[in-house]
């Protein structure tokens, strides 16, 4: 279902990240024009309706929240190689840059590759770590966070499809400890989101074929390198013309089991057609938690 209108009747520009709340069952999308849209579900759980229009947050690539909760999000800027945190009020009239997270500075590793940077984010909670027995690249050895955020930032990046690992202090501006990096099966990664009642880790593939891979966070050595270690992948149809999807949501498996959402969003330049800049945000129910085949964009 073409849920676009939502947002704009004349279409949107740029999308490039979404994000699910289950707690208040809100649909978060940013634009890498500085945009974030908040749509809110409504009772039936049918329809949305939406509930902030909110601007001048840099070039957010990925979004995501640490607490379902708070009145607070993450993004990560592709601009600037920043994990930022902003806070709001109820109605997100009042939206203010609490904190910032510089990645281009020690302890991180990242390069600065320019507009081939960071571009989706997530977090995920100690208890799945530790639980997993998660490994951190840089030691070889279990690690859960102890910066006091209760879990670890996850970063798909554009360059070589790695995601990065950071261990953040969330409330002190670039204090932070690099994890690792861990290679995919891709060459590029532009979204992420976690099944909090799954354990699984769901990797979108921005390549010439749109894929979906989904691991619990287990990894192996390949060539003395950390790599998730695959559950599933499967690939995106691509919509026609123009096929850069860039973001993807996905509903609590044991939420809904029977209901299970899935949202695709796919930047469009502002240079195309606009029968595209109509047609960005797909929303596709039911579908099974564990990532099976999504039906073709055109239908």
């Amino acid at each position: 279902m073409n849920i676009t209108d939502i947002m704009d009747k004349n279409g949107i520009t740029e999308l490039s990240g979404l994000h699910w709340n289950p707690s208040f069952k809100r649909l978060y999308a940013v634009q890498d024009n500085g945009k974030l849209k908040v749509l809110q579900m409504n009772k039936t759980g049918n329809a949305f309706s939406q509930i902030a229009n909110i601007s001048d947050l840099g070039g957010p690539e990925g979004i995501m929240q640490v607490d379902y909760n708070a009145n607070e999000f993450y993004t990560i800027d592709e601009n600037s190689y920043q994990i930022r945190r902003y806070t709001h009020n109820s109605d997100f009239q009042r939206v203010t840059l609490a904190n910032k997270w510089n990645l281009l500075i020690s302890p991180s590793l990242m390069p600065n590759s320019g507009n081939d940077g960071p571009e989706g984010i997530e977090f995920v909670p100690d208890k799945y770590l530790k639980s997993i027995g998660f490994i951190s690249s840089e030691t070889d050895e279990k690690y859960i966070s102890t910066k006091g955020m209760g879990g670890l930032i996850f970063i798909a990046h554009q360059k070589k499809g790695y995601v990065w690992v950071f261990d953040v202090n969330p409330n002190k501006d670039d204090d932070y400890a690099f994890v690792g990096k861990y290679k995919t099966n891709q060459n590029e990664s532009c979204d992420l989101a976690f099944d909090r009642s799954t354990g699984l880790l769901y990797i979108l593939h921005n390549t010439e074929n749109n894929t979906l891979e989904v691991t619990d966070l287990s990894t192996e050595l390949k060539a003395g390198k950390r790599k998730f270690i695959t559950k599933n992948e499967y690939e995106i149809p691509n919509p026609s013309e123009n096929t850069n999807i860039e973001g993807f949501a996905i509903t609590s498996k044991f939420e809904d089991s029977k209901h299970v959402s899935v949202w695709l969003c796919r930047d469009v330049d502002n240079k195309k057609n606009a029968l595209l800049k109509k047609d960005c945000l797909r929303w596709f129910s039911p579908i099974d938690a564990d990532g099976t085949y999504i039906k073709d964009w055109k239908k």
